[in-house]
């Protein structure tokens, strides 16, 4: 379990716990309500026991004035915690935890190296080493083919990054199943670059979604 995960059921079990307490106090405050329409039925005409009586009437008065303001209190709490365990929740479903985090980098990265090969290839400055710079650099995005997206997000946003993390894949499939100097054709290089451009749209639209700074991570790069 992660830090949030832990918040939010620390929060909702004090929630509950809370209200339980303010029940409590409720069922004991309806009880001194019982006792104190008892107390006040009594009539007698001797004056210490009159007073007594009015004593009597005065602390049970109070405690159901404190028992009030306690379950009050206890109703506040209980609210604070079941609304921060919601708001974790609600958190950890629109925003990408840090595994997401590190794979998007990792991915934004890896095209940028595919991206940074290819132009090697068109200007003819790749050398010997393109071929198994760009085998290498497939093999990596491969990996992408076990990720899935953090089950703690909600269903729209695992099904983009699910769909963004399976467009890096089959990337990588592609890049894997083709010659070793593939770029060196026009019209392959071309139809790989088409589906690089695809997959750079699926990462377009999880930087939006999710707010990446993509020019901090031009800057880290």
């Amino acid at each position: 379990m992660t830090t949030l995960d832990w918040i939010a059921v620390i929060a909702l079990a004090s929630a509950i716990l809370f209200l339980l307490f303010m029940v409590l106090l409720i069922v004991l405050r309806v009880r001194l309500g019982r006792q104190l329409s008892k107390l006040k039925r009594v009539r007698t005409k001797n004056k210490k026991k009159r007073k007594r009586l009015i004593r009597q009437r005065r602390i049970v008065e109070k405690k159901r004035r404190k028992y009030l303001i306690s379950a009050l209190m206890l109703f506040i709490l209980g609210g604070v915690g079941a609304g921060a365990s919601a708001y974790t929740i609600y958190y950890q479903s629109t925003n990408l935890n840090q595994k997401d985090q590190e794979l998007i980098v990792k991915g934004y990265y890896y095209l940028g190296d595919i991206e940074d090969q290819l132009a090697l290839a068109e200007s003819g400055a790749g050398g010997e080493e393109l071929g198994t710079d760009l085998a290498t650099l497939a093999s990596r995005i491969g990996t992408f083919a076990v990720v899935r997206a953090d089950y703690r997000l909600g269903s729209d946003y695992q099904q983009l990054l699910n769909r963004y993390y399976s467009s890096l894949k089959d990337l990588g499939i592609n890049l894997a199943s083709r010659s070793s100097n593939f770029y060196t054709n026009s019209e392959e290089l071309t139809d790989f670059q088409e589906d690089l451009a695809k997959v750079r749209n699926n990462q377009k639209e999880v930087f939006e979604t999710f707010s990446v700074n993509e020019a901090s991570l031009k800057e880290q790069k």
